[in-house]
């Protein structure tokens, strides 16, 4: 039996404990309240609708057994994301070769007899100049991945190999006969020249300047104009981010642009934040590494402004680079910097933003067990709720908010008033905001509250909650259902949490 002594002991700490866990409770559930201003403005920023597009690494189709693109699962998977492009590109793409005909055994010694001789040729420049190991891409697969593409309503990006050269200029045969192919089947293409031509030196201990480069894009600018392809975009030219460490990039950049602005339709960069091998989890989180995004789309495009009506992409893109860090940017902990990436972009007039990858790599938006990833349902969500019709907000909070909005999506709410805002918190902290401006006069707003997190903030998990209820892809897309919130100005994020609210019923009018 418990002395007096020893009951007032006990009292006093369970006491104290739940003046502990009350102090939690209202430290991370209260939160502090910051203020979002929306005003009636003209639009400017308009996107495609494929603005959200997706990549595979042309690594993750050199085993041709790998990736089944007949498979339906797969097929459902990504027309959940459609209409997008999916780029077919990454290193392996410039040491790719096509051949219309499957092919026995190839090797550098010996090009069977069956291959046509554009292929031969082809093979016999890369073993030369030792660009290995190199790959084919048959006819064959070629259709598959069409057929990919033109059931899940994609449009594929094709970066065809520039290393196949002669002496100083790229040889476009092997090129000719995918083209051709291609044109014969009627499939509908974008094309590229080369992947991260910039680091060349690095990757291939091979140099081509920018001003060889752009030649090279006038050759095949001509040869897709004779080819059938006159109206099919080419993208280039596909450098890595600008550095002040490395200004080759940038550099790279502009004298590209000063020898073929008047050939390309699309330029073109890729953009990582962290080095995989070494990025920690906080290093997802902190506002620093949003801000590396911020600074390099700014620096890209003061330094490219002479060629301002040339649109800009993002055509290879994801947290971190190197396949991406594991356990990391395929789980939760990448999905800030996600959907962040995808408001920071749309607000600089990107118009496309291609995510590194769909399928392969620790950066994938679905694992190789076709199971969706945190990522696959961010952008699902997005692709459903957010529309072309860039906005802009004014926000007072702290540096761990950060929050965009656009015209809702017209296929989600027949309200042309509606607009969607959405955002991130990266603090374990409850935020509360306030919507005010000239967009919000009536006091009959209706919000569709869509707020996603990890189960008990586990920022490394690779399951996600949607209020409050965990996602699960089984046979078919889940219902999103929203949390309704009536006659209400006031939104919350809980810690650790992205967010969506389509607001309705404001008194905005050019979102028609």
């Amino acid at each position: 039996m418990l002395s007096n002594k020893q009951l007032v002991i006990g009292c006093s700490i369970a006491f104290l404990s739940n003046i502990a866990l009350l102090a939690l409770f209202v430290k991370y559930n209260i939160g502090e309240k910051f203020y979002i201003t929306i005003n009636h403005q003209d639009i400017t920023v308009i996107l495609p609708e494929s603005y959200l597009s997706i990549g595979i690494d042309a690594s993750e189709i050199q085993d041709f057994n790998k990736i089944d693109f007949s498979n339906e699962r797969l097929l459902n998977l990504a027309a959940a994301l459609s209409p997008a492009r999916l780029r077919l590109g990454g290193t392996m793409s410039d040491r790719l070769i096509f051949s219309p005909n499957d092919l026995p055994s190839v090797s550098c010694d010996h090009c069977p007899q069956t291959a046509v001789k554009s292929f031969c040729s082809s093979l016999k420049k890369l073993c030369r100049h030792k660009f290995l190991p190199f790959f084919i891409m048959t006819g064959t697969k070629w259709i598959e991945i069409n057929n990919f593409c033109l059931r899940s309503n994609l449009k594929l990006m094709f970066p065809l190999n520039v290393l196949l050269r002669d002496e100083h200029e790229w040889s476009q045969q092997n090129a000719i006969e995918i083209i051709k192919f291609s044109k014969s089947n009627n499939y509908e293409i974008d094309w590229q020249l080369g992947n991260e031509p910039n680091s060349f030196r690095h990757v291939f201990n091979k140099t081509i300047s920018p001003h060889a480069l752009a030649q090279d894009y006038k050759r095949l600018r001509k040869l897709l104009n004779q080819s059938g392809y006159k109206h099919s975009l080419l993208v280039g030219p596909d450098t890595t981010r600008p550095q002040d460490h490395q200004p080759n990039c940038l550099k790279y950049m502009v004298d590209f642009l000063g020898n073929a602005s008047h050939y390309i339709n699309i330029r073109s960069w890729h953009q990582y934040y962290l080095n995989s091998r070494t990025a920690k989890l906080e290093d997802f989180w902190t506002p620093d590494t949003l801000e590396l995004l911020d600074n390099q789309i700014q620096t890209m495009k003061n330094n490219t402004q002479t060629y301002h009506n040339i649109p800009m992409w993002l055509t290879e893109t994801s947290s971190s680079y190197g396949g991406g860090a594991p356990g990391l940017s395929n789980s939760f902990a990448g999905t800030p910097l996600w959907l962040d990436k995808l408001g920071l972009a749309a607000k600089n007039n990107i118009t496309t933003v291609v995510r590194q990858s769909f399928l392969g790599g620790n950066y994938s938006l679905i694992d190789k067990n076709l199971t969706p990833l945190p990522d696959w349902w961010l952008s699902v969500l997005y692709k459903k709720l957010v529309g072309n019709k860039v906005l802009n907000l004014t926000s007072k909070s702290s540096k761990f908010q950060r929050l965009y909005v656009h015209c809702a999506n017209r296929n989600y709410t027949n309200d042309t008033t509606a607009i969607t805002l959405y955002g991130i918190n990266l603090q374990m902290e409850k935020i509360r905001f306030l919507v005010n401006g000239t967009a919000f006069t009536e006091d009959d707003l209706v919000i569709d509250e869509y707020i996603v997190s990890a189960p008990s903030n586990n920022r490394r998990s690779k399951t996600i909650l949607l209020n409050g209820w965990p996602l699960y892809y089984e046979s078919s897309m889940p219902e999103f259902k929203p949390i309704e919130h009536m006659h209400t100005k006031h939104i919350s994020m809980p810690p650790y949490s992205v967010g969506f609210w389509v607001i309705k019923n404001t008194t905005i009018k050019n979102c028609t």
